[in-house]
């Protein structure tokens, strides 16, 4: 799928702020026909902001405004390989631009985070699979994610590679594991983290199922820790095992959200922000790859089976 032309869009790249709304004009344009998708650098080289007055958030690893605590994907009604993120205030609010591209290699980003509403806005954050991957291979259980380069760093410098990788958690469980840094009182120290699947009904906010968002470095949830934010969100706080969760990721399948397939909701201490803007990017791109690997069938506790087998199994394997 290529990205299409927006012409709503392009008065929106040099003010990123001027975020545009869902309007029949904008759904009614035209597109242009399929692209090959780029490779992370021909992504990051395309999307290189012009000469501004100053060195903008756009032009580093920050996202040019505050992710809200609650993102609604909203797609469009014409056939595009782009969505959106929206806020909960305004869902006809166009925030940040998600570009996807299918095909049957693994060098290539499948899903693009712009840092704006266009898909023509700088290269945010992106992920794709971990090795290349064939016509069967299904089961590999690593994806990579690509950042910008830390705040502070060079903009134009290499991109920064880190791995989440799918596991199966006790008799019936299964998880995405991943390490970033998050924000210690200014100074930034690596944690962990897993995106563990909760089942259907598990809550009244998961009752199409979904992903919690766990701390692994915090083992139980201490209610001196707790921001007064955090209280609305206490039947998130933590998992039985006891860990810490702070984003939620959620599935809407019913026929009045099918343009509105997955919500993202940061609870805990992720509301305040505390956890900082880099764990931000994280939790937002890898929720994205969990969308995208659930649109493929592969977000489940079998085909992480599978690939901590060492791959095929032998059905695939006699063929």
């Amino acid at each position: 799928m290529g990205n299409p032309a927006d012409d709503s869009l392009k008065d929106t790249t040099n003010d990123l702020h001027a975020a545009p709304r869902y309007t029949e004009e904008a759904l009614g344009s035209s597109s242009r026909p399929s692209e090959a998708p780029p490779d992370y650098h021909a992504a990051v080289a395309s999307s290189a902001p012009g000469p501004g007055p100053g060195p903008g958030p756009s032009r580093l690893s920050t996202p040019y405004r505050p992710f809200p605590p609650v993102m609604h994907a909203r797609y469009q009604w014409r056939l595009t390989g782009t969505f959106h993120l929206c806020g909960e205030d305004d869902p006809d609010e166009r925030l940040y631009a998600v570009a996807t591209h299918s095909g049957l290699k693994g060098d290539f980003p499948r899903v693009v985070l712009h840092n704006g509403p266009s898909d023509k806005d700088p290269f945010l954050a992106a992920a794709c699979e971990e090795r290349r991957v064939g016509l069967v291979d299904r089961y590999a259980l690593g994806s990579t994610i690509q950042l910008r380069p830390l705040a502070g760093g060079d903009p134009d410098g290499e991109l920064v590679k880190e791995v989440m990788r799918a596991r199966t958690v006790g008799e019936s469980g299964m998880g995405y594991a991943f390490s970033i840094e998050v924000d210690h009182g200014g100074k930034l120290v690596r944690e962990d983290f897993e995106w563990r699947k909760s089942k259907k009904g598990s809550n009244e906010l998961l009752k199409d199922g979904g992903f919690k968002l766990l701390r692994l470095s915090s083992r139980r949830y201490q209610e001196s820790s707790r921001s007064s934010t955090a209280s609305s969100s206490s039947h998130d706080a933590t998992t039985e095992d006891g860990y810490e969760v702070v984003a939620i990721f959620k599935w809407n399948k019913t026929l009045t959200n099918m343009m509105h397939p997955f919500e993202l909701r940061f609870v805990g201490p992720a509301l305040s922000g505390s956890l900082g803007e880099r764990w931000a990017v994280m939790a937002v791109i890898t929720g994205l790859r969990l969308w995208w690997l659930h649109v493929g069938g592969r977000a489940n506790r079998k085909t992480a089976a599978i690939g901590e087998g060492g791959g095929l199994p032998d059905v695939y394997m006699s063929g």
